[in-house]
């Protein structure tokens, strides 16, 4: 069957898989084919049976609103996200399993063709069943076996709002502990290892998301940061990097951590270049803001002249590189109190993958990549080290961190 979106992949940096991107066709906005052409035929219980350019009393998807309707054409479902979910079920699409977060509301239950006319039936989104968990969101329909919520349209709700904020934002069933954003001990422990997004999953193996859903979600609009809270097994990691990295005085104290989500096509030609030339290194670098991003705010300013919005939004450019000690490149240091010196105090510190491939260890005076080398590094593994890369591809930011 066709459909009104065109996808397109999106992948944020070390978070699993793809993202889904839409477009919406305004001259058949579901892409039926035409009066008399072939014809896909739905069955579900409770409802009369609807085929393209018929009419009926609700969406074959939701089985909640009427069908949508535009100059004389009315289509089977009600609107984008149902038209979304019936693809996907068409499609066998992680979304259409209950295993992936919940992205169908019902599930295809079988298929047959005859007479030219395909023939597909779907059990749709049901009431709650007795004894069976109600949706912590929309409070109507029954969980899928294993989340919190129905389907996709309540759980893009749960990671934006983040549901009721008196009760756990774990479990989402009792109240909070004062002063806490869990109930008690138990979810608090859980929620260590939580997902970034919905907080209310554990992660993913070494992702920092739980699942398909989520990660498809957190690609939907990026660049995007997600907040670590602090006892978070991410901020921990984090912060247990930048301390053993710092290698003279006394370390600051971090305030906050945020996991940087990025798109496919943002990564891409880093993984490419990784795969080519390999040695990737986690780096530190330093830089100011204009905004208040990290503080009081995580959406990206639009001012041009604030650097660390503008190094999320396209990564480091060579292009825009002061001629430093080394040559116009993209520096780095494998101290973070070397990085800290360079306005992260007051303005923020990225923690990047860097490709180094084969370093060219060097003093002072070296102002390009020798033949035959990938990157060129000064004080090796010391309180000053300066680790240089020249290409864009070869350093892409994982996380922020702000003091």
């Amino acid at each position: 069957m066709a459909t009104p979106f065109s996808f397109s992949s999106g992948l944020g940096s070390n978070d699993g898989s793809s993202g889904t991107g839409y477009s919406w066709n305004t001259s058949n906005p579901f892409n039926m084919p035409p009066s008399g052409g072939h014809r896909s035929v739905y069955n579900y219980p409770g409802s009369s049976t609807f085929g393209y350019g018929a009419t009926g009393t609700l969406c074959i998807v939701c089985n909640i609103r009427p069908p949508f309707s535009r100059n004389g054409k009315s289509y089977p479902t009600c609107g984008l996200t149902c038209a979304s979910r019936l693809k996907t079920r068409q499609s066998g699409s992680p979304w259409g399993s209950s295993q992936d977060g919940g992205a169908n509301q019902g599930s295809q239950q079988s298929s047959s063709s005859s007479g030219g006319t395909q023939r597909t039936n779907f059990t749709p989104p049901q009431p709650v069943q007795p004894g069976m968990p109600v949706c912590v969101i929309c409070k109507v329909r029954s969980t899928l076996q294993g989340y919190l919520t129905c389907g996709r349209s309540c759980v893009e709700k749960l990671c934006k709002e983040g549901g009721d904020p008196a009760v756990c934002d774990y479990c989402h069933a009792r109240p909070r502990v004062a002063g806490q954003n869990q109930c008690g001990a138990t979810c608090a422990a859980k929620a260590k290892n939580a997902c970034l997004l919905c907080k209310c999953r554990p992660t993913t193996g070494k992702f920092h998301l739980c699942g398909k859903t989520c990660k498809t979600i957190s690609t939907m609009k990026t660049p995007l940061i997600l907040e670590a809270p602090k006892g978070h097994k991410t901020y921990t990691m984090v912060e247990s990097l930048f301390q053993q990295a710092w290698k003279s005085g006394t370390a600051p104290i971090i305030k906050k951590i945020f996991k940087i989500i990025e798109n496919d096509d943002f990564r891409r030609p880093y993984d490419a270049y990784l795969k080519a030339t390999g040695n990737e290194k986690f780096r530190y670098h330093g830089t100011r803001r204009s905004c208040q991003l990290g503080v009081s705010t995580t959406e990206l300013c639009a001012d041009p002249g604030c650097r660390i919005c503008n190094i999320l939004k396209t990564s480091f450019k060579v292009s825009l590189a002061n001629n430093g000690c080394f040559g116009a490149g993209i520096y780095s240091s494998s101290a973070s109190n070397k990085a800290f010196g360079y306005g992260a105090a007051s303005g923020a510190m990225l923690l990047n993958k860097v490709v180094l491939g084969k370093p060219y260890p060097t003093g002072l005076g070296t102002r390009s990549c020798p033949d035959g080398y990938n990157s060129v590094v000064y004080d090796e593994g010391g309180a000053a080290n300066e680790t240089i890369v020249y290409r864009d591809d070869a350093i892409r930011p994982v996380f922020l961190i702000m003091f």
